[in-house]
């Protein structure tokens, strides 16, 4: 079984490590003729201009001369067979089979034993494997090794094809993923490495040889030291034997050819991380490859002491970043971190790897007004820094070096959104009323300073959602009670008169404070939220202090609750909420109003106790993106499934309608808060719903007035019934936008008008 899944190992490695995708063939051909004792093997793919039709693309042990020349449509022969039928086809005399084809001139009429497995990837048949033998049937071990094998592929060959697509071919390259958030964009793609990992370490030229050698010099001299103070550390607790491992890593990094080779890269125009990364995986390949499962291992140790230079050296680097005045922000996973490091004013698009529309940075780009496509299948992040991309926000898709007919097709939908903005605008000072004279309340979702300004400018009636974890992510440390006091003191001033309801803070899931880290399998499962607060007191005392104290004078606070899931979560919050009033009461000697308090709504146990919640609040707001994932079983931050998550599900509008009719009885006012509020589609479900009072991005606010005042309240209603028996979200989402392209507003859902 070890000697299985150590072939296993180092076959996917050798693909992940493939330049392109010819070469990657060429390594699994190779490898398991090799591994499973086999006359022949080829590996047909699905043709990309038909995927219905596989076309051989490698073979070892066959008349190279085929190799794309041979076709098969699904279900023709046994290659087409074992593709249309997904499942595996081992045979002891394939010519005998009655789907048979021969293969003029391949010579594999010597080799009648067959076994062929598909290559599945997200339920799609990407192509086929088959091993052919002269004699011995393939037993079930080997069968299963190959299945095994085969499914793990899947990915790498897919990433290995878009890879190599990109690298080979210097024309318009589309790729696609989900609409993270709405917009368009034409920019140049910048790679940010925090030396996280070798893998996503981007190529790049350098045309300062020597201040990259310098770099990296630093860089190895730094972590040489560092090792060698471990060793020297560790002596106290650990055998002599295992720090000599410390001081064997450091002299690895005192000269040899690990050096030699990156400066001789470098010194050729390569920046320093990715000549490193070259070395450190060359070296690393080399003992992976080895039969010795001891020496195998060594890889690793050379991947960890690459890492550990890697890090150094990305700080070295920092300093010399030149933001694009355009730049589409591009990695595997973009942090909001990386959002910060960019100047604001440069910052024009996304393009992540991992993630989904509901991601904490895909909010976050919306709350900034910046288009995103996340949970991009295999991109090519090495390749793409300073390429030319177009991001389309609105479908999720972007263009990597655009031509000529697609710059021109997106300069032409960017001065129609223009138009259409422009449009908007007028809206400004409009009531948000439908036009049977129903009025609704649009608040935004805020957590920055310089959202202040363009909230007020839209028309926004007040902040439905401040997100007081933002300046608790930006700090080092936790923030005192003084300094959340004054900027929860300035968001109250800033909008006098108007409500502002700041959320506690909601951490955890994909929120995290680096000086406080939450280790855990499930992280939305988890510990976070009010579940964090209430077993540190202390944070949410402080905060809960922070915010009644800047509310004194001002009187516009309202507080909110995340991640409520029961009545004593909500008790214990409010016994803490009252204390504290008490408190600053006695110390202040003046009468202390005790703001609005509500719970959010995003644990589908609140909805089955959504009555009693309301006993004890003033107001409830539904957090639509938690509330989705969690009632479609869907992590909204996975885009291996980023799919199956919809807001529109029906099943999150029947918990939604629930939740109003519940709140209904004690006549608890509610109003939403998540992304849902800001989608033109959602406002015209929320409405139907009666609810009346909605929080989203600024940029959002105007798109949601127009559609407001596009449609009768009545209307709405309708519609939404008409939803409600609808079993699919994509049904829903249809019949949603055909509505909105009746009344001529389609560009405020997509590209163009």
């Amino acid at each position: 079984m070890a000697s299985m899944i150590h072939r296993l190992q180092r076959i996917v490695q050798e693909v992940n490590r493939a330049p392109d995708i010819d070469r990657a063939l060429v390594m699994i051909t190779e490898s398991l003729t090799r591994d499973l004792t086999a006359d022949a093997c080829t590996i047909f793919l699905a043709s990309k201009d038909d995927p219905e039709v596989m076309v051989l693309q490698a073979s070892s042990g066959l008349n190279p001369d085929i190799i794309g020349k041979v076709e098969r449509r699904m279900g023709q022969g046994l290659i087409g067979t074992i593709a249309a039928k997904a499942e595996a086809m081992n045979l002891t005399d394939a010519p005998a089979h009655k789907k048979f084809l021969l293969v003029p001139d391949s010579g594999e009429v010597d080799f009648p034993i067959l076994l062929g497995v598909p290559i599945i990837a997200h339920r799609d048949v990407l192509g086929v494997i088959a091993v052919q033998r002269a004699e011995n049937v393939f037993n079930e071990d080997e069968e299963a090794y190959l299945t095994t094998l085969a499914a793990q592929l899947a990915t790498s060959i897919e990433r290995a094809e878009s890879q190599g697509r990109f690298s080979t071919q210097q024309a318009t390259h589309m790729i696609k993923g989900v609409a993270g958030a709405p917009g368009m964009a034409i920019g140049v793609a910048l790679v940010l490495n925090r030396g996280v990992n070798l893998e996503s370490v981007p190529d790049k030229k350098t045309s300062d040889i020597e201040g990259d050698l310098h770099s990296f010099r630093q860089a190895v001299r730094k972590a040489s030291d560092e090792l060698t103070a471990l060793a020297e550390k560790m002596r106290a607790t650990l055998p002599e034997e295992e720090c000599a491992l410390f001081l064997a890593y450091a002299q690895m990094l005192s000269g040899g050819s690990l050096i030699d080779d990156t400066e001789k890269s470098i010194n050729a125009g390569n920046w320093a991380p990715s000549s490193w990364r070259d070395t450190v995986e060359q070296h690393a390949h080399v003992f992976s490859q080895m039969e010795d499962r001891y020496l195998a291992e060594r890889a690793n140790d050379i991947r960890d002491l690459g890492l550990r230079v890697l890090r150094k050296l990305m700080l070295e680097q920092s300093t010399y970043i030149d933001f694009p005045d355009k730049t589409i922000l591009v990695g595997d996973e973009v942090t909001a971190t990386d959002l910060a490091d960019v100047p604001t004013d440069c910052l024009s698009g996304i393009v992540s790897a991992h993630g989904s529309s509901s991601s904490h940075v895909a909010i976050l780009a919306h709350a900034l007004g910046i288009p995103a496509v996340m949970g991009v299948p295999n991109l090519p992040v090495k390749q793409l820094d300073g390429v030319e991309l177009v991001v389309d926000g609105y479908n999720g898709s972007a263009f990597i070096n655009p031509d000529k007919r697609v710059l021109d097709e997106y300069n032409q939908y960017l001065e129609e959104e223009a138009a259409i903005e422009q449009d908007l605008i007028g809206l400004k000072n409009e009531p948000a009323i439908t036009t049977d004279k129903h009025q609704i309340s649009l608040l935004v979702n805020s957590g920055l300073m310089s959202d202040y300004t363009p909230s007020l400018r839209s028309g926004a009636r007040g902040v439905g959602l401040y997100r007081t974890e933002i300046p608790f992510q930006i700090r080092d440390r936790f923030p005192s009670e003084e300094e959340q006091y004054q900027i929860y003191r300035s968001v109250l001033e800033t909008f006098r008169g108007m409500p502002v309801v700041l959320r506690t803070l909601d951490v955890g899931g994909d929120k995290p404070l680096s000086y406080f880290p939450i280790n855990e399998a499930n992280p939305f499962l988890g510990w976070r939220g009010i579940r964090i607060t209430l077993d540190h007191p202390e944070i949410f005392i402080t905060q809960v202090r922070a915010m009644i104290r800047a509310n004194i004078g001002v009187n516009n606070l309202e507080i909110l609750l995340p991640m409520i899931s029961g009545r004593s979560e909500l008790e214990e919050a409010l016994s803490f909420i009252n204390r504290v009033r008490d408190e600053i009461e006695e110390e202040s000697g003046e009468k202390i109003l005790l703001p609005q308090i509500g719970a959010m709504i995003e644990v589908p146990s609140a909805v089955y106790q959504i009555e009693d919640i309301c006993r004890l609040v003033d107001f409830v707001s539904i957090g639509t993106n938690d509330l989705t994932q969690y009632l479609l079983a869907v992590d909204r931050n996975n885009e291996n499934v980023a799919e199956l998550y919809s807001s529109l599900h029906p099943a999150v509008l029947k918990a939604m309608c629930q939740i109003v009719e519940g709140a209904a009885v004690n006549d608890t006012p509610v109003s939403v808060c998540g992304e849902l509020a800001g989608d033109p589609l959602g406002v015209m479900a929320l409405l139907g719903m009666g609810i009346d009072s909605l929080s989203m991005s600024v940029g959002s606010l105007l798109r949601a007035k127009k559609v407001i005042v596009s449609f009768s309240y009545s209307e709405l209603l309708e519609l939404l019934q008409q939803a409600l028996t609808m079993s699919d979200a994509f049904a829903i989402r249809e019949m949603y936008a055909r509505k909105l392209d009746e009344r001529g507003l389609g560009g405020l859902i997509r590209a163009g008008k």
